[in-house]
């Protein structure tokens, strides 16, 4: 433990034993002790506004001595306390600051104070050191307890929104025209990218002459349409090329039947020619 923490602790109580009872200002003075134990240095503004260093608050809490009571016995409604390795320094209000303890000397204390404290006949300090272990146990209790109530206070200053019916429809609905488009996309960033490229490798300044290169042409991208479409268009396309059938119409005549198709020529049966005798 730092040297400064008992000339802290006996600035901090010096002006409660006029307002308090021996056992409260005992109560403070330990957990006081047990609480800046593990603070060797720090700075403490104190007044009525600002947030109670969790020491302070502990003490306040386990002794049951109320802050504002406190701060009144302290001199000022404002009080500024440093301590580090070999000083304790303080001021009150707007005075200037003044040197508690440092290791070249000790100082007055109570003579920042309002009231000066009585002489008074203590007891023996035996049951003092009798209750130091469980001081320190309650000292740390109250430190964790100050610090779970800091930590709820910012958990409930978090808002949460809901996630409402609505929302998930339009995220269903935006996934299936993200599917539905895919192919699309797909075909379309292929012509893209290589066009892309193709410009930035001409508008690029030359490093160094080269030979001119023909242009080629890029197929232009086709519109994405969607299955149904294709298939119907694909169904019209192949109504269209499909051949007709053709028809044919047969004649009966006396010494054959003849048949007439779209197109064709008119033929008869076969004419057969007997050779004569010369």
């Amino acid at each position: 433990m730092s040297s400064a923490i008992p000339h802290v602790v006996a600035f901090l109580t010096a002006p409660l034993p006029l307002n308090f009872s021996d056992a409260a200002v005992s109560s403070a003075r330990l957990i006081l002790t047990a609480s800046l134990a593990a603070i060797p240095s720090a700075t403490f503004i104190m007044n009525q506004t600002s947030t109670l260093p969790e020491p302070l608050l502990a003490a306040s809490i386990g002794a049951g001595i109320p802050w504002a009571a406190w701060l009144a016995a302290l001199g000022s409604d404002q009080v500024l306390l440093f301590y580090g390795p070999g000083f304790v320094r303080v001021r009150l209000g707007s005075s200037p600051v003044k040197d508690i303890w440092g290791e070249q000397g000790q100082h007055n204390i109570l003579s920042f104070s309002r009231v000066q404290t009585p002489t008074k006949i203590r007891a023996s300090a035996s049951p003092l050191l009798q209750q130091n272990t469980a001081a320190r146990l309650r000292a740390t209790l109250l430190s964790a307890r100050v610090r779970s109530m800091r930590r709820e206070q910012v958990v409930c200053t978090a808002v949460v929104e809901p996630v409402t019916d609505s929302d998930s429809d339009l995220e269903s609905d935006s996934d299936s025209d993200d599917s539905d488009s895919d192919s699309a996309s797909w075909t379309s960033s292929k012509f893209t990218s290589r066009s892309t490229e193709s410009l930035t490798s001409a508008g690029s300044p030359p490093t160094s002459p080269v030979k001119p290169v023909a242009s080629v042409a890029l197929p232009a991208a086709t519109p994405y349409r969607p299955p149904f479409a294709r298939a119907r268009a694909a169904a019209a396309d192949a109504s269209i090329s499909r051949p007709k059938p053709t028809t044919s119409t047969a004649y009966l005549y006396q010494g054959g039947v003849t048949r007439v198709m779209t197109g064709g020529v008119m033929l008869g049966s076969h004419h057969v020619v007997r050779a004569t005798r010369s």
